[in-house]
Formats: C-alpha cells, sequence, structure tokens
C-alpha cells in the first residue's frame, strides 16, 4: 500500500491508498497513517480514498478496524471512501460497511464527516 496526501486543513486529513493493502504493509511497528497524522491525528477526521487499492487481505481489514477503534477512542473518525469494486466485494461479505464509517465518493464522505459528531467509544 502506497498513502498519498490529498488535501490537509485543521481537523481534516484526506488521504489515497493506492496498490494492494496487505499484511507486508504493516511489518514495522509504526502504523503507516502516523506519518500523515502527527501526534494528535487521531483526533481530527481523516477521508481515506480506497480507489486505487485493488486488493485487500485480512491484514488491511484489520487494520482498517484498530484504525477506526483508535479515532473513536481519540474523538476523531476515519471515513473510508470510492472502495473499489473487489474490495468492497470483501467488505459485504465480512460485513464492514457496518462496523467502519463507509462513504460513496469523496462528496459523500464529506457530507458524513459534516454531519457525524464523532464519539468517544
Amino acid at each position: 500500500m502506497k498513502l498519498h496526501l490529498v488535501a490537509s486543513q485543521p481537523g481534516l486529513v484526506r488521504l489515497e491508498a493506492t496498490d494492494e493493502i496487505t499484511l507486508l504493509d504493516f511489518q514495522g511497528p509504526a502504523n503507516p497513517l502516523d506519518a500523515y497524522l502527527g501526534p494528535a491525528g487521531y483526533t481530527g477526521t481523516v477521508l481515506l480514498s480506497l480507489a486505487g487499492s485493488y486488493y485487500i487481505d485480512s491484514s488491511g481489514i484489520g487494520w482498517l478496524i484498530q484504525c477506526h477503534a483508535a479515532f473513536q477512542k481519540a474523538g476523531g473518525q476515519l471515513i473510508v471512501h470510492s472502495i473499489a469494486p473487489m474490495v468492497n466485494h470483501c467488505f459485504r461479505v465480512l460485513g464492514i460497511h457496518g462496523l467502519l464509517h463507509v462513504a460513496q465518493d469523496e462528496a459523500a464522505a464529506l457530507k458524513l464527516a459534516a454531519t457525524s459528531v464523532p464519539q468517544t467509544a
């Protein structure tokens, strides 16, 4: 997986993931998001586009769930959007849409971010 910063403003970071999201992306101790968020990054909102990620394995799914929990704990939110068809199929089979904040596209993700009030778990 490669993460690319699309835009950043106070309280809102927009990222795009490309390539496969697999176990190989999580070999080190650091979360790949940390480089883009900084120490207080989990208190804000991150919109993560998965349009360029055509494959995700169980490690990638686990990473998204862990990130979602970290955002909730810190009072922020992670919203994934623009999910590639094969990844979206995996999400549907595993019931991920009920676990994460998921939006159809970036416009819907921005709307969700504006109307959602992050909750601490």
